[in-house]
């Protein structure tokens, strides 16, 4: 199990605005695993010592922000999977361009 990185804790941080509850799932969340192929990056989530309630939220979640990384043309969209209250993916995809599967240097654009 790995911990979250930087990107991940802060847009993980942003879905708990819209569903505040999730907020004390943080903590216990890590990476299971990280599947990268061509052009998007899986991150599998799983809880660690969680002994909260998970309410009922099931939603396929983004703020519309668009991911820039140096390198790629269009950046990324992303989206957080909540299953039964668990929140248990993030997934990242370019616009059918290569990627790495790296962050490096990146900044989140909130839409206009």
């Amino acid at each position: 199990m790995e911990e979250l990185n930087e990107i991940e804790l802060i847009l993980i941080d942003n879905l708990t605005i819209k569903y505040p509850s999730l907020k004390s799932h943080i903590p216990h969340l890590k990476v299971a695993e990280r599947k990268h192929n061509k052009d998007n990056l899986i991150v599998n989530l799983i809880y660690s010592d969680f002994s909260g309630d998970f309410d009922d939220i099931n939603a396929l979640f983004s703020n519309g922000e668009n991911i820039e990384i140096k390198g790629l043309k269009e950046g990324l969209s992303y989206v957080i999977d909540v299953s039964n209250g668990e929140i248990t993916s993030i997934e990242f995809n370019t616009y059918n361009e290569k990627w790495d599967g790296k962050f490096g240097d990146y900044e989140i654009v909130k839409p206009e």
